[in-house]
C-alpha cells in the first residue's frame, strides 16, 4: 500500500494533475481509471394551459423530443414530418444524433430533468409535435456547452415555443420570448 501512495503523490506533483495520477496508478494495479463526469444539462419544459390547441381548439397533450446532436445542420433542415417517424428520424439526423429524450405533457404541466451530456454533445435541439405548428417556432437549438450553467427553459403554447435563453441558436423573426409573430399552420407542417 506504500508503494500506491508513493505512486499517488509522484504523479500529483507532475504536469498532469491528480486525475491522471490516480487513473495511471489504478492501471497499475490493473483497475479501471478514472472517468470524467458529464456535464450536466438542466432542462425545463414548461407547457401552457393552451397546450397544443392550434387557432381556437381545446388544448391538447404534446410530445416533445430533445436531441443532443454533434452538429445542428441537419436537424435545422429536416422537415416537420421527419421528426414523426423515428426511424426517419434517425436516416435523417445520422451521425449528428447521441440521443433522444421524449416527454409527454399535459396542458399546464412542467417537467424538468437533467441531461447528463455526452463528451461529443455539443448542442441540444428540442422539438415539439403540435397538431398545427407555427411555422418557426416548433423547433429551437441551443448551445448544451454554454447552457449547462443556466440550463435551458422552454415554453409550450397553442402552437409554438418561446424561450428566454441566452444560448438559444435558432434564428427566429422576432424575440424568442415573444410569441406575437406566431401563426398557427396546417397539419403536418
Amino acid at each position: 500500500m506504500p508503494a500506491l501512495l508513493l505512486l499517488v503523490a509522484t504523479g500529483c506533483a507532475s504536469d498532469g494533475g491528480f486525475r491522471e495520477a490516480v487513473s495511471s496508478t489504478l492501471q497499475s494495479v490493473g483497475l479501471e481509471p478514472l472517468q470524467a463526469r458529464p456535464a450536466l444539462l438542466p432542462v425545463r419544459l414548461h407547457a401552457g394551459d393552451n397546450l397544443n390547441a392550434g387557432d381556437g381548439g381545446r388544448a391538447a397533450s404534446l410530445v416533445v423530443r430533445v436531441y443532443q446532436l454533434r452538429a445542428t445542420e441537419r436537424f435545422e433542415q429536416a422537415a416537420f414530418d421527419v421528426f414523426i417517424d423515428e426511424q426517419r428520424e434517425r436516416d435523417v439526423l445520422g451521425d449528428d444524433l447521441v440521443r433522444v429524450t421524449e416527454v409527454l405533457l399535459a396542458p399546464g404541466q412542467r417537467h424538468e430533468f437533467i441531461e447528463p451530456l455526452a463528451a461529443d454533445g455539443t448542442h441540444l435541439g428540442v422539438v415539439a409535435l403540435f397538431r398545427q405548428p407555427a411555422q418557426t417556432r416548433w423547433r429551437l437549438t441551443f448551445d448544451a456547452r454554454r447552457a449547462t450553467a443556466d440550463g435551458i427553459t422552454v415554453g409550450l403554447h397553442g402552437c409554438a415555443m418561446t424561450t428566454s435563453s441566452s444560448t438559444l441558436l435558432t434564428g427566429l423573426a422576432s424575440g424568442a420570448h415573444m410569441l406575437s409573430s406566431s401563426r398557427c399552420g396546417t397539419p403536418g407542417r
